[in-house]
């Protein structure tokens, strides 16, 4: 099983019904995986605050809802993190694919790689990096079941390593 079915496989085992993104190229072939779910609905979105309003109204609805984006997308999230998912305790899952580590040194990703880490501990947001020596599903799973229980965000970032 790649590691994007894996992924899909533990939103699927984590009930997810919905995922909202803004594809870039490895967060793209992760949503070709998720359209193939029959139990997930895949929108697309053109910003990634979106894809957070979509995730925190499936849960808010009584659903779940995840969002799919690359950390430059997260990087404009600081202003909904703040005032929708943290204010109003809302659970919001997020697979962040985390471009310009040492796994992906194409220059032009390299700063927001530099930064990624520290911003999300500076916003004091709970997350973890995706272990692919280990089966991604359950990382998914208890990714968001955190958020359930916490009633607040986990970020799980990938690299293009991880879906294969």
């Amino acid at each position: 099983m790649t590691g994007a079915q894996q992924i899909v496989a533990g939103l699927e085992a984590a009930r997810v019904s919905i995922a909202a993104s803004v594809p870039d190229t490895w967060i793209g072939y992760l949503m070709e995986t998720v359209r193939r779910s029959p139990g997930i609905r895949a929108v697309d979105v053109a910003r990634e605050e979106e894809a957070v309003a979509v995730a925190c109204g499936a849960n808010l609805a009584g659903g779940r809802g995840a969002v799919l984006i690359q950390n430059a997308g997260l990087l404009n999230c600081g202003g909904v993190l703040a005032g929708l998912v943290e204010l109003y305790r809302i659970p919001c899952f997020f697979i962040v694919s985390l471009r310009g580590d040492h796994r992906d040194p194409v220059y032009y990703h390299a700063p927001k790689g530099r930064v990624t880490e520290a911003t999300l501990r500076a916003w004091r947001l709970p997350y973890a990096r995706a272990d692919r020596g280990s089966d991604l599903a359950p990382q998914v799973a208890r990714g968001v079941e955190f958020c359930v229980e916490a009633r607040g965000p986990f970020v799980l970032l990938i690299s293009g390593e991880d879906l294969a």
